[in-house]
């Protein structure tokens, strides 16, 4: 999946609404900036994975700190991660991995 694609998901996801779209060049790398205003900037992703679902995977640090970007409990860096990852094993760890990602602040205050 390219990254305009992903954005597109990542503005849907966080605007709430599934059938909004980002409009794009015919070559689909270029998105309506007015439509992603309200994303942040994500960090760059991480290039040194060892592939070998480590304790300290640096896919899990990563979803880490998209939680803490994106706030919103951890659903958006949980899928962002996953959709990178092209390994079956290394998917499986990572999914079960993440759905230990500590909430932010604001998710423990019920």
């Amino acid at each position: 999946m390219n990254s305009a694609t992903l954005r597109i998901r990542l503005i849907s996801h966080l605007s709430g609404l599934g059938s909004r779209r980002a409009s794009s060049s015919s070559n689909g790398d270029d998105i309506d900036a007015t439509k992603t205003d309200n994303v942040p900037e994500l960090p760059p992703e991480p290039t040194t994975c060892c592939m070998s679902g480590c304790q300290n995977c640096v896919w899990i640090q990563y979803a880490a700190e998209l939680t803490k970007i994106l706030d919103d409990g951890g659903d958006a860096a949980r899928e962002i991660v996953l959709q990178k990852i092209t390994d079956p094993s290394l998917k499986m760890f990572l999914k079960m991995e993440l759905q230990n990602i500590p909430p932010t602040k604001d998710d423990t205050s019920t």
